[in-house]
């Protein structure tokens, strides 16, 4: 897979540039889009118009869709400099970053510590608390290291600010091959696959399962999703947060009347906040999540009113410490 950022706009060889709206609708009428380069000055590099595509997945709904985008073509690279070069990025996050929190390693390589982001959260960065300590074993049987970690409120904006500066930088890459070549993941004694801590909409299943599993001891998980609806609390209701909620994902069960759906949502006080992201939006949201479910919930099937379906909600729910934890995907 290309390591490179997905891109919305290019130029041709005669310089004329294209978005991706424009391209897609030349592949929609029939068309072949052109030869690609980079559009950025400094930059130049052949890259190549991916379409709009739907793909098929093992017990979904529905098919995944996947957006149109321009990448990296086989072999090319972005020039150093360039707006689009991710490794350039990731440099100038590491620059501006604690080195506490984001440090460099004999190999090159650059260590996330996340086990300081989860305590910041735990105690919301409080100077003076007691520290937090947790399991930091991942698998049965794994050694379990207890790690104390005491965090300023400082320190943890800092933390946040890092995180979600690298989570929009993954969620602008094709894949997790950039950031799981250059960044190590470090919870504890031991190393977190990305696919353990980012999940993006057709993974929500296993997002769910995860954080499930952890029972009272989670740890920190990212998710990328699309915003679906907004809910106010009406006058009277005797809960006080409004709630941000992200097209779910659907997954069949061996039973066709029974579906399973998996939902996330945020919670927070700040209805003018959580109102302010429009219907569609990305978002990258990431923190200590808490699960529900599953619920089972039985309605006439609408196609026949004769038989009946039975839909089982999980639900992953962001009751985010800071607005630094969502952030929206350009």
């Amino acid at each position: 897979m290309s390591k490179g950022i997905k891109m919305r706009a290019a130029r041709d060889r005669h310089g004329h540039r294209h978005t991706v709206e424009e391209l897609q609708g030349m592949t929609d009428g029939g068309g072949t889009a052109p030869d690609l380069r980079c559009d950025d000055p400094s930059c130049g590099c052949d890259v190549r118009f991916v379409p709009r595509y739907q793909q098929n997945r093992a017990n979904r709904i529905e098919p995944v869709d996947v957006p149109a985008y321009i990448g990296l073509t086989r072999g090319s690279e972005h020039a150093a400099g360039c707006r689009y070069d991710a490794s350039g990025r990731l440099k100038i996050i590491a620059a501006q970053s604690d080195p506490e929190f984001l440090n460099s390693l004999e190999d090159g390589k650059r260590e996330l510590r996340l086990l300081a982001l989860h305590n910041g959260l735990r105690k919301h960065g409080l100077s003076g608390s007691a520290p937090t300590v947790i399991d930091s074993g991942l698998t049965a049987g794994a050694p379990k290291t207890a790690t104390e970690v005491i965090t300023s409120e400082k320190r943890l904006d800092s933390y946040l600010r890092t995180t979600a500066d690298l989570l929009v930088l993954r969620a602008m890459c094709e894949s997790d091959a950039l950031l799981a070549a250059e960044l190590v993941l470090r919870l504890g004694t031991k190393r977190l696959p990305w696919k353990q801590f980012f999940f993006e909409h057709d993974r929500f299943d296993e997002a769910w399962e995860l954080v499930a599993k952890g029972g009272n001891n989670p740890y920190p998980v990212a998710l990328v999703g699309s915003v679906r609806s907004f809910h106010q609390p009406p006058a009277g209701a005797k809960y006080k947060s409004s709630f941000l909620n992200c097209r779910p994902l659907y997954r069949k069960t061996d039973d066709p009347m029974r579906i399973e759906s998996f939902e996330v949502s945020i919670a927070h006080p700040d209805a003018s906040w959580l109102g302010g992201f429009p219907p569609d939006a990305e978002i990258v949201m990431f923190g200590l999540c808490k699960v529900s479910g599953p619920i089972e919930n039985t309605s006439p099937d609408k196609p026949d009113r004769t038989r009946s379906v039975t839909y089982v909600a999980h639900k992953l729910t962001l009751t985010p410490k800071s607005k630094k934890q969502i952030v929206l995907i350009p």
